[in-house]
C-alpha cells in the first residue's frame, strides 16, 4: 500500500512539474545570444544577420507555435517532452527537437544541433 501511495505522489508531482514547465514555455521568445564561443567569422556574420534579435518562437497554450526563422515564417505544433528536457516542433513537413538547458519565466537556453542559444521572453 505504501508503494502505491508513493507511486501516486510521484506521478502527481511529475505531472504538475511538467505542466508548470509547459506554462513557463508559453509565450513569445527571441534569440538574444549564441553561447558557443568557437564560432568562425562566417558563423558570427550569419548569427548577426539571421538569428540574433531576429529569430522568434511563440509557443501557444493550445500546442501551436509560430516562428520567424532564417527569414521565413513557420508554424505547426509543439510538444514538451514528458521529462521537460526537450521541445519537439512539428511543421507537418519536418520535426525539430531542441534540448532545454534552462527554463525560467524570462530565460530559455536551448541546444540546437551543435549550437547553444539564449532566448529571452518578450
Amino acid at each position: 500500500m505504501l508503494k502505491l501511495i508513493t507511486l501516486f505522489l510521484f506521478i502527481g508531482f511529475y505531472t504538475t512539474s511538467n505542466a508548470q514547465n509547459s506554462k513557463l514555455l508559453e509565450g513569445k521568445w527571441i534569440f538574444k545570444e549564441a553561447l558557443n564561443k568557437g564560432i568562425d567569422d562566417l558563423g558570427r556574420k550569419t548569427l548577426k544577420s539571421d538569428i540574433i534579435n531576429k529569430m522568434t518562437f511563440e509557443f501557444r497554450p493550445n500546442g501551436d507555435f509560430v516562428a520567424f526563422a532564417f527569414g521565413e515564417n513557420m508554424n505547426g505544433n509543439w510538444l514538451l517532452s514528458t521529462n521537460s528536457k526537450s521541445i519537439v516542433l512539428n511543421t507537418g513537413k519536418e520535426k525539430y527537437e531542441f534540448i532545454i538547458l534552462e527554463l525560467t519565466g524570462s530565460r530559455l537556453l536551448l541546444k540546437m544541433g551543435l549550437g547553444e542559444f539564449l532566448m529571452k521572453k518578450l
